[in-house]
C-alpha cells in the first residue's frame, strides 16, 4: 500500500475546484483544532492527542491549489474511537471514497497493556460516546444558543472602524471561543456516521434492501434548515408574481444590481424589499462555494440574489415540499421487535442529519465573518501599499498575514501574490484526480501532475452512464431536459430542469426547489445534494463519473430510478 493517500471525493462538495492559500490555511487550522477538541470529548486521552500533533496538523493538504483529505490520518483518527473495525466502513461511506483501505495501527500491544490499560480505556470511551449520543439533542441546542450569543456580540462591533491589530485580535478571540465548542457538531457528524451505517446494515439484514438512504428524509413536518433559503426564494417569487408593477421591474430591468438598488431606494416599504432585506440578514453569508473565503456572498454581491429570483419567477410554486412517506417494502412482515429496531435507527439517523444541517448554517456564518475580517485587512494592506488590491489578501496564508507589523518595513507581499496568481491560473487548467496514492511528497506529486499527458478519449457508440440512487421520489423513471453546469451560474434557467453538475454545497439550496431532478458526479449518500433532494422529493442520482462531460446541455434524458442508469 502506498505511503500517502489523498482523496477529495467528499471534500470537493465544500471546496470545489481550485481555491486560494487563505482558504486552505484557515480550513487547515480549523480542522486541526476542532478535531483535537472532538477527540477529547470522545474520551481520547490527552497524551494520545499530544503525541499525534502532526496528524492533526495534516488532516487536509493542498495539492495543485485544491484541497484533499490526508486519508490515512483520517483512518488513524477514527481508530482512536471505540469500534474502529465496525466504524471504518461507515466512515468510508460517509466520505464517499472510491475504495476501501484497511488501516492498521503500527504499534503491537502486549498482553498487559492490551487488557489492563487499553481495554479499561476502551470501556471508558464507549460509555462517554454513548452518553454523548444519548444527549446529543441537548448538546446541539446548547451549542446553537452559545454560538448565537457569541456571533451576535461580534456583529455589534463596527468592523469598518477597526485597525489591523484590532481585527487580528477579534479574529483570534472568535477562533478561540468558537473552535472548542465546534466539537459538538463534529460529535454529531460522528453520530450521523454511526446511526446511518447501522441503519443500512439493518435494512440489508431484515428487509433485503440495499438502499436505506432513500428513507432518510425527515418524517416530521419540521423544517430542515438547509431548505430554508430555497423555500424563502419561492416565497419571495410568489410575492413578486402577485404585484404587476414589481414583476415588470424584474422582467424589464436587466441590470440586477441596479434593480436591487431601485427596490431598496424606491420601494423600501414594499413586501418584496422587506423580504429581500430579511433574506440577506438570515442567509446573506450563504452562497455557492460559501466555505471558500474568496467567494462572493450575497451580502457582498446582492445582484446574485436578484438573478436567482428573476429565474424563479416562471416556476409553478407549491406551499411546501412533498413529505409523502416512502413505503418500506417488507416492513409489515417484520416481528414487533424488528419493527421497533428499524424505527429506532431511522429516527436516530433522521434526527442526527437534521442537527447536522442546523450546525452547517452556523458554519457558513463564521466563515462569512472570517471573510469580512480578512477583506478589511486586505483594505488596510492596499491602503498601506502592502498589496495592490484588497482581494489580493486571499493569496496569502493566515500565518503570513498575522506576521505583519507596522513597525517593520519588509512586509511587501506583492511579488508573492503575483507568483501565486500565476500558479493558481496554471492549476485551473489541470484536472486533478479524486484520489492520489503515492510514496512521493506533495511537491513531487504536483510535478508529475503538471507533466502528465492529457488524453482526449473519444467515445464511440452509446455511452452507459450510471450512478447511485440517493432519492427516487417514489418514481421508477424520470424524463426531462438537462441543465449542465460545472460551476454555479445564477443566470441559468433551473426551472423544471434536471441539473447535472460536479457537486453542490449548501449554497446551491436556493435553486433546488426549482429542479425536476439532479445528477451529481461527487458526494456520497449523506452529501448535501442527497439530503436536500430527499427532503424536497426530487429524484437524485449521485456518483455519476464524468456526467458533466458525457451529458450534453439541453439534452433530453431518461433516468432509471431503480438501478441508476441514465439514457442520453
Amino acid at each position: 500500500m502506498k505511503k500517502y493517500i489523498y482523496d477529495n471525493s467528499n471534500l470537493a462538495e465544500s471546496y470545489s475546484g481550485i481555491t486560494t492559500p487563505l482558504t486552505f490555511s484557515f480550513a487547515r487550522y480549523v480542522y486541526q483544532e476542532v478535531y483535537k477538541h472532538f477527540c477529547g470529548m470522545m474520551g481520547v486521552g490527552a497524551k494520545t492527542i499530544s503525541e499525534n500533533g502532526e496528524m492533526y496538523r495534516s488532516m487536509v493538504e493542498f495539492i495543485g491549489y485544491r484541497m484533499y483529505y490526508n486519508l490515512i490520518n483520517w483512518y488513524k483518527l477514527v481508530s482512536f474511537l471505540p469500534g474502529y473495525k465496525f466504524n471504518r466502513g461507515f466512515f468510508e461511506k460517509m466520505l464517499g471514497v472510491e475504495k476501501e483501505y484497511n488501516y492498521q495501527s503500527e504499534k503491537e500491544d502486549g498482553f498487559f497493556n492490551k487488557y489492563f490499560i487499553l481495554f479499561p480505556r476502551l470501556i471508558y470511551q464507549f460509555l462517554k460516546v454513548s452518553f454523548t449520543f444519548i444527549f446529543m439533542g441537548f448538546f446541539v441546542k446548547a451549542f446553537n444558543q452559545k454560538f448565537d450569543k457569541i456571533y451576535k456580540e461580534a456583529l455589534k462591533k463596527n468592523l469598518e472602524t477597526l485597525n489591523f491589530e484590532d481585527l487580528r485580535a477579534l479574529y483570534l478571540h472568535l477562533v478561540q471561543k468558537l473552535i472548542s465548542k465546534w466539537r459538538v457538531p463534529i460529535a454529531n457528524d460522528f453520530a450521523v456516521m454511526v446511526s446511518v451505517g447501522v441503519t443500512e446494515k439493518i435494512f440489508k439484514k431484515y428487509l433485503k434492501d440495499d438502499n436505506a438512504y432513500v428513507h432518510l428524509y425527515l418524517k416530521s413536518q419540521a423544517s430542515l434548515s438547509s431548505l430554508d433559503p430555497g423555500m424563502k426564494i419561492l416565497e419571495i417569487s410568489k410575492v413578486i408574481n402577485s404585484d404587476s408593477e414589481i414583476l415588470n421591474l424584474f422582467k424589464n430591468e436587466s441590470d440586477s444590481l441596479k434593480l436591487y438598488n431601485l427596490l431598496i431606494d424606491k420601494y423600501p416599504e414594499h413586501d418584496v424589499s422587506k423580504l429581500i432585506e430579511t433574506y440577506s440578514e438570515e442567509f446573506g453569508s450563504r452562497s455557492p462555494n460559501e466555505l471558500k473565503l474568496e467567494s462572493e456572498s450575497i451580502n457582498e454581491s446582492p445582484e446574485l440574489l436578484i438573478e436567482v429570483l428573476r429565474n424563479s419567477l416562471d416556476r409553478e410554486i407549491s406551499d411546501a415540499p412533498n413529505k409523502e412517506e416512502q413505503i418500506i417494502k417488507g416492513f409489515n412482515k417484520l416481528s414487533f421487535f424488528k419493527k421497533r429496531l428499524v424505527n429506532f435507527f431511522l429516527r436516530w439517523s433522521r434526527n442526527s442529519i437534521r442537527r447536522r444541517e442546523e450546525t452547517r448554517l452556523k458554519r457558513s456564518l463564521i466563515f462569512g465573518l472570517a471573510r469580512k475580517v480578512f477583506l478589511l485587512i486586505g483594505k488596510i494592506f492596499e491602503k498601506k501599499g502592502v498589496l495592490n488590491k484588497q482581494r489580493d489578501i486571499f493569496y496569502l496564508k493566515i500565518e503570513e498575514i498575522f506576521l505583519y507589523s507596522e513597525k517593520l518595513d519588509n512586509f511587501n507581499f506583492k511579488n508573492l501574490v503575483e507568483e501565486r496568481k500565476i500558479e493558481l491560473n496554471k492549476w485551473a487548467k489541470v484536472e486533478t484526480p479524486r484520489r492520489i496514492e503515492s510514496d512521493d511528497k506533495i511537491k513531487k506529486i504536483e510535478k508529475d501532475l503538471l507533466n502528465q499527458v492529457k488524453i482526449n478519449k473519444q467515445e464511440s457508440g452509446v455511452v452507459k452512464i450510471k450512478g447511485m440512487i440517493a432519492a427516487n421520489a417514489n418514481k421508477a423513471v424520470l424524463k426531462g431536459e438537462v441543465l449542465v453546469l460545472k460551476e454555479f451560474n445564477p443566470n441559468a434557467n433551473f426551472n423544471g430542469k434536471i441539473l447535472v453538475t460536479k457537486q453542490t454545497d449548501p449554497g446551491w439550496t436556493i435553486v433546488f426547489p426549482m429542479l425536476k431532478g439532479l445528477i451529481v458526479e461527487r458526494g456520497g449518500m449523506l452529501s448535501h445534494a442527497a439530503i436536500v433532494a430527499r427532503e424536497l422529493n426530487i429524484p437524485c442520482v449521485i456518483g455519476v463519473n464524468n456526467a458533466t462531460d458525457l451529458i450534453q446541455d439541453k439534452a433530453n434524458i431518461v433516468i432509471n430510478l431503480k438501478n441508476g442508469e441514465i439514457n442520453v
